[in-house]
């Protein structure tokens, strides 16, 4: 073999050598980059999913939170909790609601000294004690609450007992309202809890666009772990996830082609910049696609309660610290639940879009939001918010005067508005939104489709149509109604044929007008027994005059209920009075209104060979 020469060897020392020696350091270079920037997209990406998941961990305890705060901060629960606590209260708001979880599915009652006083989960009585369940962090979170009766505050907490693990918020159940007594011998404590299973980590996932979450009860830490912790700070699970690992996708894709094309060096690095550039905006495109998702409507695109609520806050803060006015209208669309009931939740939907398009014509740079189903709102921040809002909500009324158009149909549906302005006293969010939905209840049953204002009258209204509900249960439970009997004559003979039942009611206070009872009694969910009531008695009564009739008066809420037939049936079977001198009266507004539902009642009410009379015909929807 030839030896090589020396120009050959210097060439090769002194251009090749070097050359070598730049075409390796550029390969260390391009590699170290690549490594470099993959490894700070996958940190990127870690730490972004990390704090998210924080994030939404502290958004599950402060739901718990309000939750508590819907439950136990509450007239009716301060009345209905304390010494025996009210059977029917108990099974609709907390053994039903358990049953049913929403929001939590398990609920125990407690004593201030930790003694239970009822305890359910899942819609049945639970036989594990609190302490059981969620350990000594219960207690620390009782000994921290306000024991007073009448201040309010929550703890909520992860804890990991019988139930496994759990998100637990416990309060105290106080009033609302000043003039609601103080228990007398010790705070009861209302707690509430459900499980922070793989089923909510789903829908944190799902949120979050995190891929993989999952829930693991080994309390490790890690990279790709969030630990989850009780009070005490000792890890209880962790919540882990597979990376997607965009930074070392990018290397692996763009690796090859800068290796094979060195002389593109510098074209490969920037394409890699521009990669990052773009895995991070993806990254934040999805931040803001989420944060947007968490505080609007996704049927109308309007703001929701959680972005009504952060404006309201700010608000209320703002106006204690610079002296402005901040005024919330409460808008509750009246009778919108027929829509759905003859058109469909297609059509319903429809018309809600269409409203919220109005809504954001007439109000401007003024926030609206949707609450849920057809309640929305309006906040006006100014020096005559009050006035602002007055008006806003007029003209929303008048633009609901106006047909929504959907295919074929014009839907016409009207409006009812309550208007509360945050005054120089100091004022929570909840009590705002509380009075402004008394106001907007005022409206309605002043006739709907106009604007009322809040004053602390109507507190005192609500106190005693509540007070007026709980002496009409009392008056039921104890038989202290009675009936008087109107006759109905023959015009050509004169001779008495019937009678009409008519209702009487007389409280503590004076007697009570019949319209005015029986809408406390629709309020109240009291109508069905009340007409019960009426119906027994009448029935009862009537045995003993056997040559006339009898009507008796159905409301259009009885209307409403599929059963009522079956219950005519039921007392014409007990009280032994025959179908054929019944009369049931019913109003325009029951058929006209409800008009499906109400003909599949009254031709179940037929076949029991009962008749059916239309009571003040013509002077409602066929006025003469």
């Amino acid at each position: 073999m030839a030896t090589p020469s020396k120009p050959v060897l210097r060439f090769a020392i002194a251009v090749i050598a070097p050359a070598i020696l730049v075409f390796v350091g550029a390969i260390a270079a391009v590699l170290l980059s690549l490594t470099r920037m993959a490894d700070t997209v996958n940190t990127t990406e870690v730490t972004l999913t990390q704090k998210s998941l924080e994030a939404a961990v502290a958004a599950t305890l402060r739901r718990m939170n309000r939750t508590a705060g819907d439950y136990a901060q509450w007239d009716d629960a301060a009345r209905q909790l304390y010494g025996t606590p009210d059977p029917t209260f108990v099974q609709e708001n907390f053994r039903d609601s358990t049953a049913n979880p929403t929001f939590f599915d398990t609920a125990y009652l407690l004593e201030e000294g930790g003694t239970e006083v009822l305890g359910y989960r899942g819609g049945k009585t639970t036989s594990v004690s609190a302490v059981a369940a969620f350990g000594a962090s219960l207690g620390e979170m009782i000994s921290e609450l306000p024991k007073d009766g009448r201040t309010f505050d929550a703890r909520s907490t992860l804890t990991s007992g019988a139930f496994g693990l759990m998100v637990v918020s416990v309060a105290p159940v106080v009033p609302v309202s000043s003039d609601v007594a103080v228990p007398a011998n010790g705070v009861r404590y209302l707690v509430l809890a459900k499980p922070f299973d793989q089923a909510l980590v789903d829908g944190i996932a799902e949120d979050y666009v995190i891929q993989g979450l999952r829930l693991e009860n080994a309390p490790d830490g890690g990279p790709t772990n969030v630990r989850l912790s009780g009070r005490d700070g000792q890890a209880l699970a962790t919540l882990s996830w597979q990376p997607h690992d965009l930074g070392t996708r990018a290397q692996e894709g763009v690796s090859p082609v800068a290796l094979a094309m060195l002389a593109f060096v510098g074209v490969s690095i920037a394409l890699l910049s521009f990669a990052a550039i773009v895995v991070v905006a993806r990254l934040d495109r999805k931040e803001v696609e989420a944060r947007y998702a968490a505080l609007h409507d996704s049927l109308t695109g309007l703001p929701n309660r959680a972005a009504l609520v952060d404006t309201l806050e700010r608000g209320v803060s703002a106006r204690a610290r610079d002296g402005g006015t901040i005024a919330l209208a409460y808008l509750d669309l009246d009778r919108f639940k027929i829509v759905n009931d003859i058109h469909g939740h297609g059509i319903g939907d429809r018309v809600l879009q269409s409203f919220a398009a109005r809504f954001r014509e007439v109000c401007g740079d003024n926030l609206v939001a949707r609450l849920g189903g057809d309640e929305f709102a309006v906040v006006t921040i100014g020096s005559d918010a009050r006035r602002e809002a007055v008006a806003l909500g007029e003209a929303l009324i008048g633009k609901l005067k106006e047909a929504a158009p959907v295919g074929p149909l014009n839907i016409w549906v009207g409006a009812s508005v309550g208007v509360v302005e945050a005054g120089p006293e100091r004022i929570t969010v909840d009590e705002l939104l509380r009075r402004a939905d008394v106001a907007m209840y005022q409206a309605k049953r002043m006739g709907r489709g106009r604007v009322c204002q809040y004053d602390r009258s109507l507190d005192a209204v609500q106190l005693a149509r509540g007070q007026v509900a709980a002496e009409l249960a009392e008056a039921l439970a104890n038989n202290a109604l009675t009936l008087q009997y109107q006759p109905v004559l023959a015009a050509r003979s004169g001779q008495m044929v019937g009678v009409e039942a008519l209702l009487r009611w007389s409280p503590h206070d004076g007697a009570i007008a019949l319209e005015t009872l029986m809408t406390i009694a629709e309020e109240s969910g009291l109508i069905d027994e009340l007409g019960a009531w009426t119906l027994r008695r009448a029935c009862t009564d009537a045995r003993a005059w056997p040559d006339i009739d009898v009507a008796v008066n159905v409301s259009p809420a009885q209307l409403r209920n599929g059963q009522l037939a079956a219950l005519v049936e039921d007392i014409l079977n007990e009280t032994g009075f025959a179908a054929a001198r019944l009369v049931l009266e019913i109003t325009e507004q029951s058929v006209v209104l409800e008009p499906e539902q109400a003909g599949k009642v009254l031709n179940d009410l037929r076949k029991l060979g009962i008749r059916l009379a239309l009571d003040d015909f013509g002077t409602g929807y066929s006025s003469i």
